[in-house]
């Protein structure tokens, strides 16, 4: 049962949700929950206290434990972002791919700037597979890098932060900055609600545990990435090859908030050795009014692998939603343009992730060392870079 405490002055009741111990089995289904996190925007942000109805709020914290457990992904609405502020970054975004490759590449992705433009990142080491031939051991696999192009910026006080400054291209449409500082700081927002239900779900002592000093506060090196899958058109050879936008990987940090433009997402629960084999694909539901939620790698760390990090794709769709495969009546296709945003939540970099002791036992060892939140997260950067997934 839900703990409560004594009323405040204010005569508001506070209540601490009681959960099952992080060490849940795994269940698998084929479609990741929606969750409705309404109850979530009504916790106090000073005081981390609820201020709605106690069955509501276990409710969503039961939905969010079950989804962290069994999936790693879920989709949230009524998460009380104003529509106008993903608009405009949405249009801002489209404008400035449409830009000519000398605008969008006068910022690029260096050594000494992990942010910028990027058009030759490789998530993971296959771009082709032949799903539909049953001997695995003879899949088409070319090795390219990902059909898309990205660019991104970082937290806005580097100083704070210590990652490099932001940086826009001088020749970008005009609302390009403001549009995505904006989005970056509303995301920033919403991050701290999801993290006090992540905590809650945890059964933590504290719903704020994340956002403590030194761990998620206005040193986070978080960073917002705007993408863009160019339209494909493929030719008769590639009848019965799933082609893949985004290579198979799992996200860094501690969790992503993504808005998709349209269908192309999967998910695979059980990955077997390479991309393609092992368990099935799972497509994420396109909803127009939501974000998707994933967990990072941090995550999977603090939770001793009881919550999971997902590996996943984006694949090439065509206009009616359907995964995009050659058709051997007819000698082209085409697979539509595919846009989205990605705010990943990294956490300070001097946080010090280790499993969570309430997730250790001698039935579950710990399986991770501590580690440094930007050490890992260099890690990870660098193996995108040159295409080595660690997958």
């Amino acid at each position: 049962p839900p703990l409560c405490l004594p009323p405040t002055a204010d005569g508001v009741t506070n209540i601490y949700v009681s959960l099952p111990p992080c060490q849940t089995p795994h269940v698998i289904m084929n479609t990741i929950p929606t969750i409705d996190i309404s109850p979530l925007l009504n916790l106090d942000a000073s005081e981390s206290q609820l201020k709605t109805d106690p069955s509501r709020l276990q409710t969503v914290v039961d939905e969010i434990s079950q989804a962290c457990t069994n999936f790693g992904f879920f989709a949230i609405t009524n998460h009380g972002v104003d529509p106008s502020i993903i608009k405009a970054a949405w249009e801002s975004s489209r404008d400035f791919f449409d830009c000519d490759p000398s605008v969008k590449s006068s910022v690029p992705v260096r050594d000494d700037y992990p942010y910028g433009y990027e058009h030759r990142e490789s998530l993971g080491t296959e771009r082709t597979v032949n799903n539909t031939n049953p001997n695995r051991n003879k899949r088409q696999v070319s090795l390219l890098p990902d059909s898309k192009e990205t660019f991104s910026i970082g937290p806005s006080d580097s100083t704070k932060s210590g990652m490099p400054p932001r940086q826009f291209p001088s020749s970008a449409p005009a609302s390009f900055a403001p549009a995505l500082s904006q989005y970056f700081s509303t995301m920033e927002g919403l991050a701290r609600v999801l993290f006090r239900g992540l905590a809650l779900a945890l059964r933590l002592d504290d719903p704020s545990w994340f956002l403590r000093d030194e761990c998620f506060d206005d040193g986070h090196q978080c960073a917002l990435r705007i993408l863009n899958y160019p339209e494909l058109e493929y030719g008769e050879d590639d009848a019965n090859q799933v082609r893949i936008r985004a290579g198979a990987h799992t996200d860094y940090g501690a969790m992503t908030i993504l808005k998709s433009g349209g269908a192309g997402l999967q998910l695979q629960l059980s990955p077997g050795k390479a991309e393609g084999e092992g368990g099935d694909w799972i497509d994420v539901p396109h909803l127009e009014d939501a974000f998707v939620i994933n967990l990072g790698d941090l995550m999977q760390i603090w939770t001793n692998d009881r919550w999971r990090s997902t590996l996943h794709r984006v694949v090439a769709v065509t206009d009616n939603d359907r995964v995009a495969r050659g058709d051997a009546t007819n000698k082209t296709f085409k697979s539509c343009r595919r846009q989205s945003i990605a705010f990943f939540v990294n956490m300070n970099g001097n946080a010090t992730v280790v499993p969570f002791d309430s997730c250790v036992d001698d039935e579950h060892p710990a399986k991770y060392g501590a580690i440094k939140a930007s050490e890992h997260l260099l890690q990870r950067h660098a193996q995108s870079m040159t295409g080595k997934s660690s997958k």
